[in-house]
């Protein structure tokens, strides 16, 4: 004998169905459960690319083609949501502090002139709506380290003779505002390599 379905039954399952997909839809739109700005793990502007620590780059021109900084003149290089990918560390700004394992880092805007071409004298305040210094601000949340290269006329310390040498990861710390030594408000973050990592080369 054939049983046939329960007649209510085939009415109520496409409504819990269809009751089932709205809420699922509403839920995948809720960023709290579900953030929208979250960086995917096949990410690659993140992390070291592959590079060992203490590779040398030709110039700017060549870390921009290669990916690893995707700006040719600018410092900072990262996103306003996911924060910091990499940094080149030049010594364009007077206030920046190079130690080493630990570096003070001036955020972008404000010279004279930009690029390579300014003189690099601050000329006006800083401040974090700039792009560049609101995603070194998102990377002081994230924690997610960011490559940093120093470029020949970084502190003599550390400076490699010509070229960009990929120093390693650094976490940035802290984001805060300071005086400048121009007398300008400046945009300060405190960067801290990660410990396991080969050893940064020194001139002296």
């Amino acid at each position: 004998m054939i049983k046939h379905a329960d007649p209510d039954l085939e009415f109520v399952f496409p409504i819990l169905t269809m009751a089932f997909e709205r809420m699922r839809a509403r839920l995948a739109q809720d960023e709290a459960l579900y953030p929208t700005n979250l960086p995917s793990q096949t990410d690659r502007r993140f992390g070291t690319r592959g590079i060992a620590v203490g590779t040398v780059f030709r110039d700017r021109q060549e870390l921009l083609d290669l990916g690893h900084h995707g700006r040719r003149t600018a410092g900072i290089y990262g996103s306003v949501d996911l924060g910091a990918f990499s940094v080149v560390v030049s010594g364009g700004y007077a206030d920046d502090r190079d130690e080493g394992e630990f570096i003070e880092y001036t955020g972008a805007g404000g010279q004279d002139g930009s690029g390579f071409s300014g003189s690099g004298i601050q000329v006006e305040d800083q401040d974090f709506q700039h792009s560049d210094n609101r995603a070194m601000q998102k990377s002081v949340e994230t924690k997610r380290p960011i490559r940093v290269f120093r470029g020949p006329k970084a502190s003599p310390k550390y400076a490699p003779d010509a070229g960009y040498r990929f120093d390693g990861m650094y976490i940035v710390e802290k984001a805060f505002y300071d005086k400048g030594v121009h007398g300008y408000r400046v945009c300060k973050f405190h960067l801290r390599r990660v410990p396991g990592q080969p050893a940064l080369i020194k001139n002296y």
